[in-house]
């Protein structure tokens, strides 16, 4: 748990498809010179498109970006990274060759008196029943066994025509069925506000929100970090307050 004063950036739903894009050099920028003047980085989940396990093949792929996180914490730069539902089974190389500190599921800190929650969020709607069975058995144990058996390359172009099924079956969100998702999560929000989180931090469903209320004579706070695929948000702590950031580009 952190109690320290931090100052500290939020990132989430990045979903990085290589380092040579467009986007994966603006990312890489994007550490290099704004998250390494902060404290700490929490990247909430789905940094890379596929990662289903970390394997050699993807260590490569994604060198440039990986060799960006190292230098980070090589400088002081305390990194927290909660697993997405692209991105899980991390192991040992995050934490002991990147000097990453992994989190399955979710992470407590207290920043400047704030009682934070972080969590990716693609279990914040209750309803989804089936994703949960999902996510168990993708990181259960003979899961991952046999991925270890199939060459990196075929893992990851699997992973790449799966993720691209499953956006192409979800179809585009309109201005209604964002407004639903939406309204689904800041439900999820208030509940753990009940269980006496002051600030509830998401991502996962890519879209950008805020909510602030006050909740037994206390300011609770609901932040969803929105993604770096359409809006380009992050956000952002500066030792008291939080800012919702948008980096000035035009997705690619």
């Amino acid at each position: 748990m952190i109690t320290k004063s931090v100052n500290a950036i939020f990132l989430s739903d990045v979903h990085l498809q290589d380092s040579s894009s467009v986007k994966a050099r603006l990312v890489i920028r994007f550490l290099d010179e704004v998250v390494s003047r902060y404290s700490h980085l929490f990247i909430l989940g789905d940094l890379f498109d596929v990662w289903p396990g970390t394997d050699g093949h993807l260590a490569k792929k994604f060198r440039p970006v990986l060799s960006s996180l190292r230098n980070l914490t090589e400088r002081g730069c305390e990194i927290h990274y909660i697993e997405g539902n692209h991105d899980f089974c991390l192991g040992p190389f995050f934490r002991e060759s990147l000097g990453i500190q992994v989190h399955e599921k979710q992470f407590l800190g207290n920043l400047g008196g704030h009682r934070v929650l972080m969590l990716h969020g693609d279990l914040g709607n209750p309803k989804q029943h089936s994703y949960r069975v999902l996510r168990k058995v993708l990181r259960s144990a003979p899961v991952q066994l046999f991925r270890r058996m199939i060459p990196g390359q075929m893992v990851f172009d699997i992973g790449r025509k799966t993720s691209r099924m499953s956006r192409e079956y979800q179809g585009p969100i309109n201005e209604r069925r964002e407004s639903t998702i939406r309204e689904i999560y800041r439900d999820s929000a208030r509940q753990l506000w009940a269980e006496g989180f002051d600030t509830v931090i998401m991502g996962h469903t890519h879209i950008p929100d805020e909510m602030i209320s006050i909740v037994a004579n206390r300011t609770r706070r609901y932040f969803n970090l929105g993604d770096w695929v359409k809006n380009f948000t992050y956000l952002e702590f500066d030792g008291i307050n939080f800012y919702t950031k948008r980096h000035p580009v035009v997705a690619q």
